[in-house]
């Protein structure tokens, strides 16, 4: 071989080394490729329930991204629309409430004697050096002295009376507030992404289904009351029957996450009274009747009326909250009263907080109860 053909015959080689070489490395993305595009469809055919694999777990909201951005972050659609048949009336409106954790319920108030106790011992010790001062004065004869170091002593003294009589009026101010049934406040996880009505259910809507009206303030556009939670019940079936998807009330965790919205105040609009009138038709501005949905400010979530204008029913049995975290809790099994949240048009601001709790039994019909719906099921 002569040498000059020695480089030529190491450039082929090479080249078709090269070439080898690159059809493995393809023929070994193929399977890693197939196994990507097999496991994207499982989880999304998942989500949609059409596989017999469980639904995936979605992700926890953040407490920062918007319903739309959490939305495009789990590929799913950010509102829904069922269609109750009538083309010339509104259909049920259902917004996305993404999975997450909160704080469920309301702190215990600290009893009022601890405070009370505090003042009262500092406002003992104060009074006890200045009746030292003073019996030393009048003894010798020459007005009262107060040395630096006295002084200072008293004022942080002081101090600590103010403490304690500031935590003795808020405990008694919590006591008129808080109700029993609201505490102990405990973390609960909710793993699933699930709608809600953006709205609660319109007395045309509720005519659509049941063919009857039993509200009391009428109006097409007013929410339904003077509903039980079983004519609830039986719309919610009659909905599904229509529609083909399933529908519920919510459970109380379902309800107060959705109400909260990531807030941990008393009201999603905080904690002045003030502020709460933006968000709901309560016993000060409602002109004592309901109003139509729709009308004040919604939540961070884009719910309407989570508070006042109509309370809701929700689908548990009423029972004492559990003292740890729990996941996905659906109350209890069975009982003798259930639990509508939300306050209504007659309600004062106390009794619509998020974590106020109305314990009332389920065959109950009254002007100020009405409810909205959860679509079962995966999203």
């Amino acid at each position: 071989m002569k040498p000059s053909r020695f480089p030529f015959l190491v450039a082929c080689l090479y080249l078709l080394a090269a070439s080898i070489g690159a059809a493995d490395a393809s023929s070994a993305e193929e399977p890693s490729r197939a196994r990507e595009q097999a496991d994207h469809s499982l989880t999304v055919a998942a989500q949609k329930g059409t596989t017999g694999v469980p639904p995936v777990a979605y992700p926890l909201w953040d407490g920062q991204e918007t319903v739309a951005q959490y939305a495009r972050r789990v590929n799913l659609p950010e509102t829904k629309t069922l269609d109750l048949g009538n083309p010339e009336a509104s259909g049920l409106e259902l917004v996305l409430i993404p999975a997450g954790k909160f704080i469920m319920g309301t702190p215990e108030p600290e009893p009022p004697w601890i405070g009370a106790t505090i003042l009262g011992i500092a406002g003992l010790v104060v009074l006890v050096m200045v009746r030292q001062i003073l019996i030393r004065a009048v003894r010798q004869h020459r007005r009262p002295q107060f040395s630096l170091l006295w002084l200072i002593v008293v004022v942080l003294i002081l101090g600590v009376a103010e403490h304690g009589g500031f935590r003795y009026w808020r405990a008694v101010q919590a006591k008129l507030t808080v109700e029993p049934g609201e505490w102990p406040a405990h973390a609960v996880t909710l793993t699933k992404a699930f709608y809600l009505g953006k709205f609660e259910v319109t007395q045309e809507q509720y005519m659509q289904v049941m063919g009857a009206n039993p509200s009391n303030f009428k109006g097409a556009s007013l929410p339904v009351e003077t509903v039980s939670r079983d004519d609830a019940q039986d719309f919610c079936k009659k909905v599904s029957a229509k529609t083909g998807q399933t529908v519920r009330l919510p459970t109380e965790a379902e309800w107060e996450f959705a109400c909260r919205a990531g807030t941990t105040m008393m009201y999603y609009t905080g904690d002045a009274e003030a502020d709460f009138g933006r968000a709901a038709w309560y016993s000060a501005n409602s002109g004592h009747t309901t109003h139509p949905v729709g009308q004040k400010e919604p939540n961070a979530f884009g719910l309407h009326d989570m508070l006042g204008n109509v309370g809701e029913w929700c689908e548990d049995w009423c029972g004492e909250y559990p003292p740890g975290p729990v996941t996905d809790p659906k109350g209890r099994a069975d009982g003798e009263a259930r639990v509508l949240r939300g306050g209504s048009w007659g309600s004062s601001p106390r009794w619509c907080r998020s974590a106020y709790r109305h314990i009332i039994a389920p065959d109950y019909r009254g002007d100020h109860y009405g409810f909205r719906l959860v679509l079962a099921g995966p999203p």
